[in-house]
């Protein structure tokens, strides 16, 4: 009856589908991506493979019909649709909000102008609000079920901590920022120490490269987040390229990320990148 009654054993489940050595397929990875919310309007296409999405915040045009611009979800659950049939060498994005392309279109996202200009075959796993954990979590989840050549990881800052809440929800919790319902939790993240943030960050961005280099995924790193890129520098210097270049910030459409300039000088450096290390 105790077991029955207590929230977080009767939901163990909801939290060991984020586990990745739990994914066996493609199918597994949808929870990983792009979560519903009241801020979207969301249009199925006719055979249900995708959806379109369109903000409606107050910066946003409040018509959908009369609006063309549109995010597309694929059937798993994140940005654009997979091509598996493609027979050019695959490649993986990983990171967060930048990364997905917050308020950015498809054409003028670092995703399409690398694979574009590298002739590569792109597989978008960005995912808005992901903490470090979670972009680890979810490149060791897609190594198990996707065959990557590449892969460039944008990462976050440090400071969000990844949260799963008894329906399975992941969350990212971010200290000094108030989360309803997470108070007792977002003060003792307030209050540890800046070593802890690091050292966890350092498992995680450790785990994505023991994974890349033992599957022979040819991988860059980066972070929007100074601090965070310079300890890639310093502890995979010859994986890791400069910090995401925001020299537009809040010139997105959703007037709160980096607009189409920054994108563009972020595939600037990743296919130098590419080029610098002859694997083109």
């Amino acid at each position: 009856e105790m077991f029955k009654k207590d929230p977080v054993r009767n939901n163990l489940s909801a939290y060991a589908k984020f586990m990745p050595s739990l994914i066996k397929t493609v199918e597994d990875l949808k929870p990983f991506g792009f979560l519903k919310n009241d801020s979207y309007n969301i249009r199925f296409n006719k055979n249900q493979e995708f959806v379109e999405i369109k903000t409606v915040q107050d910066t946003e045009i409040d018509s959908y019909d009369n609006d063309p611009w549109n995010y597309v979800i694929g059937k798993h659950n994140f940005r654009g649709l997979w091509d598996f049939n493609d027979s050019k060498k695959r490649i993986g994005f990983f990171g967060c909000s930048f990364t997905f392309g917050e308020g950015i279109k498809y054409e003028d996202t670092f995703i399409n102008i690398v694979s574009e200009q590298l002739k590569l075959n792109p597989f978008n796993f960005g995912a808005a609000g992901a903490g470090v954990e979670r972009v680890a979590r979810l490149f060791s989840a897609v190594s198990s079920v996707i065959d990557l050549d590449y892969a460039v990881v944008t990462l976050p800052g440090w400071h969000r901590q990844l949260h799963i809440d008894p329906d399975g929800t992941m969350i990212s919790l971010i200290p000094h920022w108030p989360h309803k319902g997470y108070e007792n939790l977002t003060d003792l993240l307030t209050n540890v120490s800046e070593e802890y943030y690091v050292v966890r960050a350092s498992t995680s961005i450790n785990w994505i490269y023991d994974i890349a280099k033992h599957k022979g995924i040819k991988l860059i790193l980066s972070s929007w987040d100074h601090p965070q890129n310079e300890f890639c520098k310093l502890a995979f210097p010859n994986n890791t390229i400069g910090p995401f270049p925001n020299i537009d910030d809040k010139c997105a459409r959703d007037k709160m990320h980096p607009g189409p300039k920054s994108q563009a000088a972020h595939a600037e450096q990743i296919i130098k990148a590419f080029h610098d290390r002859a694997w083109v």
